[in-house]
């Protein structure tokens, strides 16, 4: 076995051959990062120093002071026979007869290295948009985004504070002469309230421009090549009133090693980074993980069986975990994720075969005249197979028509739109109480309903969040949900018995504690003959508002996914089943690729070989899972 250590610390590297101590023994340790987070380390490397001037040559120069003041980090390559790794090694411990290191290899490696948990994204410059003057671009370029060159869109969306709509524009129907000739076709202008433009970044370019900022180059190709993700859309804005038109002022304090971390758990994805030559590269877990080659061993010696106790040994298995967005207190998060509802309705859902066959039976629930309508599926939860969603029917605006017959009482006509419940609800994989919860904190934003005028629109709150907070919007009267808003509902707004349910919400709501990062998916293509303008998409499944039809959007921010499977397991475990293999073999297996043990599949945690002076000892300690046989 050989050692070889970089004692250069510029950018000429100078490689020294280590001499390692007599009697040399040390345990290399191969992790899968999907449970620890981390790859290859090592347990203490101990050189000699005393009377050994090949390893003074390396480590004599280091002050002793320093050493415990502050981290001393070479780069290093670890060689034996079909064993090849670098990485970087670390002083632990230093005195005049010898030196105690660790050395770390790939994520292990990213992890040890802080250089970036102190570079704040919001303290970055992340760039502006083309334009904040509405006579700079017209309100169809503006949404075109990446297909006309723009870093980011200025769509429509309603201060949550104020009520007041942003990228406020008027619609202008085509215009014909008397003859029926085209003089100009129909079109959105800014309207004369919109003073100025504010734009909503793609996520992209956003994370393009953090790599620029910290002077580290990239490779997205990966990322670029699916349309699902190259048109996510960061919707944290400001509005134009704040003269603030600088993308990073609307981020969370995070650093850039929080902001990776936290995009790798929402996108289910991998940023390497490579400090040295200061570089990162982007993989998709699932696709990766998928693409290894079976490893199958067959010189088993010793196996131990454990079942792990859930209480004190709960399996770390990322993709064995629970997984949900964070918690929103914004007002259409109790339609997005409602799991709790689902539950308590889904007996007495009515199933359709179809989406297409759904709308069909209840198209004339998109007007509702506010009476009870007994024996119609206004107050009934309502499921599609074919895309595996639920729906409810909720009221959304209304207009007179006429008096009761006490000719005192307002007569309302409602339209209603159909929505979906729980679409966005969270990856359950373990239904115990105290089951642990991945939570990503890039959230679907707000799409919610305004007037007749405008239709949907992003709704956004850019101050502090409780659980009281609640949205104004384009209704009349007391704030929607509100006690107040109840207490007049028989009189002024009815809704329908599902909606009211989840508009009060489930009784023990958590509280919000972190700013989070807004998303929705824009692609720039508006629907032809719209007379309001265009939103970003949340859901993946669009209702036409006369529910004479729907479309998909080509993405996907669903975690419950049970037909595409997004976040779906790669190799899903037992995570109860725990084994220890010993086994015999000429290198360590690649600790991430599938395993067949005596016929079954299994997944690996982690495995463990022990290095001397002569090289890798051929026993090799494994920890695994079972695979679940589907």
């Amino acid at each position: 076995m050989q050692i070889y250590i970089n004692k250069s610390t510029t950018q000429t590297p100078n490689w020294k051959l280590a001499a390692l101590k007599q009697g040399t023994s040390f345990e290399y340790v191969s992790e899968n990062r999907l449970f620890s987070g981390s790859d290859g380390y090592t347990l203490t490397i101990t050189f000699p120093l005393k009377d050994c001037p090949q390893n003074q040559a390396i480590f004599g120069h280091i002050n002793r002071a320093d050493v415990a003041a502050q981290k001393v980090i070479f780069d290093c390559e670890i060689r034996d026979k079909g064993f090849y790794k670098f990485g970087c090694i670390t002083i632990t411990e230093i005195n005049e007869s010898e030196v105690k290191t660790q050395f770390l290899d790939g994520r292990s490696e990213q992890n040890f290295d802080n250089t970036l948990d102190k570079i704040y994204i919001n303290e970055l410059d992340l760039g502006q948009p083309p334009t904040t003057a509405k006579s700079g671009i017209t309100p169809a370029n503006a949404w075109l985004g990446l297909a006309f060159g723009n870093n980011g869109v200025a769509l429509p969306w309603v201060n949550d504070a104020s009520g007041n709509m942003q990228n406020c524009t008027t619609y202008v129907p085509e215009q014909r002469d008397g003859q029926g000739h085209l003089i100009s076709n129909a079109r959105f202008d800014w309207h004369t309230d919109t003073k100025g433009l504010s734009w909503q970044p793609y996520l992209l370019y956003i994370t393009k421009k953090i790599c620029e900022q910290i002077g580290y180059s990239y490779d997205f190709s990966d990322w670029e090549a699916k349309e699902e993700y190259k048109y996510l859309l960061i919707c944290n804005t400001l509005p134009y009133s704040w003269y603030t038109p600088q993308y990073a002022r609307a981020l969370p304090h995070w650093s850039v090693e929080e902001y990776f971390a936290k995009l790798e758990l929402f996108m289910g994805c991998e940023f390497n980074f490579d400090h040295r030559a200061q570089r990162i590269t982007f993989a998709f877990t699932k696709s990766l993980v998928n693409a290894k080659q079976a490893v199958r061993l067959d010189n088993i010696v010793a196996e131990h069986s454990t079942e792990v106790k859930v209480e004190n040994d709960r399996c770390e298995y990322s993709e064995a975990k629970n997984l949900a967005y964070k918690d929103c207190s914004h007002q259409m998060s109790k339609y997005y994720s409602c799991d709790w509802f689902i539950k308590a309705w889904e007996a007495g859902a009515v199933r359709y075969d179809t989406l297409t066959a759904l709308l069909s039976a209840n198209q004339w629930l998109a007007s509702w005249n506010g009476s009870n309508m007994r024996g119609s599926n206004m107050n009934k939860l309502l499921y599609a197979a074919d895309i595996d969603a639920y729906f409810i029917v909720r009221a959304v605006s209304r207009v007179q028509n006429g008096y009761m017959a006490d000719g005192r009482t307002k007569r309302w006509i409602y339209k209603c739109v159909l929505q979906p419940v729980n679409l966005l609800g969270p990856r359950i994989v373990d239904e115990s109480d105290d089951a642990p919860t991945d939570e990503i904190e890039f959230v679907p934003a707000c799409i919610d309903y305004t007037d007749d005028t405008y239709g949907f629109a992003m709704f956004l709150s850019f101050g502090g969040y409780d659980e009281e907070t609640t949205h104004t919007s384009f209704r009349d009267g007391p704030e929607p949900f509100t006690n107040a808003w109840y207490e007049e509902r028989n009189s002024r707004f009815s809704q329908t018995q599902p909606a009211q349910s989840l508009a009060a919400g489930e009784s023990e709501k958590k509280a919000e504690y972190y700013d989070k990062i807004y998303i929705g998916w824009w692609d720039g293509a508006t629907s032809a003959g719209a007379t309001t303008p265009p939103h970003p998409h949340v859901e993946d499944v669009v209702i036409r508002p006369d529910w004479s039809g729907y479309f998909h959007p080509h993405f996907s921010l669903r975690l419950n996914d049970r037909l595409a499977n997004r976040f779906g397991m790669a190799l899903p475990i037992e995570p109860t089943q725990k084994t220890t293999f010993k086994f015999l073999a000429d290198k360590v297996p690649d600790v991430r690729a599938p395993f067949i043990i005596r016929g079954k599949r299994y997944v690996c945690e982690k495995l463990t070989a022990t290095f001397t002076e002569s090289g890798m000892s051929q026993l090799i300690k494994g920890v695994f899972y079972q695979v679940k046989e589907v």
